[in-house]
């Protein structure tokens, strides 16, 4: 049934029209084959929507004594691909929307406060252009009195869209402060759409999901916390350092106790 399914598919057999025994070298080919026949038109998206359609037959079966037949899979897999290239359309497309409505208020009526006393504060910012291919990540942690503590600076891999880069910077704060045994943090973001996903008064993008369950698990380890949005005007020293970080040549993350230069 499988090979009938693949034959019926708009994916390409091998050279020889023969799958060779290994498994992961059939996996390999229909995932991309995009690459060996970059210019036909052949729904290579398609491909891991077989492969999944192929499974939950296989489970079917075995489990439950139903079989469908090979159209039947290949029309799933179809639907699957479309739904899913809908979904990515119109995410991508609210994604944008967002970024142009984002706040940006930069005056000076809302600076950086400090944290109550026993709590630290962790603010946290990124920097992303189109043209680029690398991302800024920055945070900094301070005390009631304004001390740093600790500040964080990464160039990554140019992310998906600027609240993709908000969301990892905070996820990697968070993470670092977790592992440093912190347990009374605010974090403060001046994304406010992401803090609202955080605290769950949003329903969180599915682009945004691994990585906010990422950051809501930190933060269930940190114990005491709370996570705000708060003006740029107040975020300015993560935003200097995620500016700067995304000059950085290498992509190994930076940990500073003493405030750098760049930063006074």
């Amino acid at each position: 049934l499988a090979r009938l399914v693949w034959a019926l598919s708009p994916i390409p057999s091998p050279p020889d029209d023969v799958m060779v025994q290994s498994l992961y070298s059939n996996i390999y080919h229909a995932l991309n084959v995009q690459k060996e026949y970059p210019i036909e038109d052949i729904q290579a998206e398609i491909a891991s929507w077989l492969m999944w359609r192929l499974w939950k037959n296989r489970n079917e079966l075995v489990f439950n004594g139903k079989e469908y037949e090979a159209e039947c899979i290949l029309r799933k897999a179809r639907e699957d691909a479309e739904e899913w290239k809908g979904r990515k359309v119109a995410e991508e497309t609210a994604v944008k929307r967002l970024e142009v409505q984002q706040p940006t208020i930069t005056n000076q009526a809302n600076p950086w406060r400090p944290p109550p006393s026993n709590w630290v504060k962790c603010n946290s910012d990124s920097a992303w252009h189109n043209e680029r291919d690398t991302s800024g990540l920055g945070w900094i942690c301070r005390n009631e009195t304004g001390e740093v503590l600790w500040a964080g600076a990464r160039a990554v891999t140019k992310t998906g869209s600027a609240i993709l880069a908000e969301a990892e910077a905070l996820k990697w704060g968070a993470e670092t402060l977790a592992n440093f045994g912190y347990k009374n943090i605010i974090f403060e973001t001046d994304s406010l759409q992401l803090a609202k996903m955080i605290n769950g008064t949003e329903e969180v993008w599915p682009i945004l999901h691994p990585t906010i369950e990422l950051i809501r698990h930190h933060l269930l380890q940190i114990g005491s916390f709370e996570v705000r949005f708060y003006p740029r005007g107040g975020n300015k020293a993560a935003d200097i350092i995620a500016k700067e970080s995304i000059t950085f040549v290498s992509s190994i993350p930076m940990l500073y106790s003493v405030v750098p230069m760049w930063l006074k």
